[in-house]
């Protein structure tokens, strides 16, 4: 989530930055304006589809960690950065990258299998198909039951307990 706010702020930056620079040279005028101004309302204009971009990403994980069914403990990876891992209604959220589904995604949750030691989870549309699979602990049997009533309440998919 950390780096889609970055993502986000940099890519802001990038465009009020731009801004000011074209109107620098719109107002000063300096030697060979013309050939500027063309050149940074480019760069201008890809920033702030970037930017368009970074924050539909950013309210979209937003979404996903603020609609949590299961929120798997952050992980270690090679004495890297913690990240936490987050599986909701709308999407799985790892760190930065984001699998959705529904909200007019076009991808739809399809299966969701609950094993001793993960959680497997089958989305997409019909042409492409997407296997995720988390290591995930599986709890109790009273939060389990709990876990299964939420999928099932929010999404219409009823997990399978295997094992």
């Amino acid at each position: 989530m950390k780096k889609l706010t970055l993502q986000t702020r940099f890519s802001l930056a990038a465009v009020i930055f731009l801004a000011a620079a074209l109107t620098g040279a719109l107002i000063l005028r300096p030697p060979y304006w013309l050939a500027y101004a063309p050149i940074i309302l480019a760069a201008g204009l890809a920033a702030l589809l970037r930017y368009a971009s970074a924050r539909k990403n950013l309210r979209q994980a937003q979404l996903i960690v603020e609609n949590t069914i299961i929120p798997i403990q952050p992980a270690v990876i090679c004495g890297q950065t913690n990240f936490g891992i987050y599986v909701s209604v709308f999407g799985i959220l790892l760190d930065d990258q984001i699998i959705e589904w529904g909200g007019g995604s076009g991808k739809s949750l399809k299966a969701v299998k609950i094993g001793r030691d993960y959680i497997s989870i089958d989305c997409g549309t019909k042409e492409d198909d997407q296997h995720v699979r988390l290591l995930y602990p599986r709890p109790g049997d009273d939060e389990l039951e709990a876990v299964i009533e939420k999928f099932r309440y929010e999404t219409g998919v009823v997990p399978v307990k295997e094992g």
